[in-house]
């Protein structure tokens, strides 16, 4: 799977996960679209075979420019309502992660504080992000 192709298509995994460019899959644990607490889980791997089809179409709803060299964020939602997937890119604009949430409901805002992302969804509950965390880093 390359993730970089798929989100500059306008498509991402429709699987509950955080995807990194280089091939990495973690999980992703969260209440709902209340938002009260948001973490990434277990690595797991994907079975291709089965979950080929299972990608969505998503609009980009928002992007914030981090600092000079370091890419920006962006956020959005996919085609069934209740999707929202928000994600890093690099200063080329290549995805380097995206976070895919099928109960999340659409993430329509994102707002840049230092190096903390805060994306909000459609009922304006937020997920804040460390993006100098590894696993937000670049």
């Amino acid at each position: 799977m390359d993730l970089g192709a798929m989100l500059r298509s306008g498509w991402i995994p429709t699987l509950e996960g955080f995807f990194h460019a280089d091939g990495r899959v973690r999980r992703v644990v969260y209440d709902g679209p209340q938002l009260s607490w948001f973490r990434l889980g277990p690595p797991f791997v994907p079975d291709w075979r089965y979950d080929t089809d299972d990608v969505t179409e998503i609009d980009w709803a928002d992007r914030a420019d981090l600092a000079v060299g370091k890419g920006s964020v962006c956020c959005g939602e996919g085609r069934m309502g209740a999707d929202g997937f928000f994600a890093r890119l690099d200063p080329a604009g290549t995805p380097v992660w995206a976070a895919f949430m099928t109960r999340s409901n659409p993430f329509l805002r994102v707002r840049v504080e230092g190096a903390m992302a805060t994306f909000t969804n459609n009922l304006d509950r937020s997920v804040t992000i460390d993006l100098n965390q590894p696993d937000y880093g670049t």
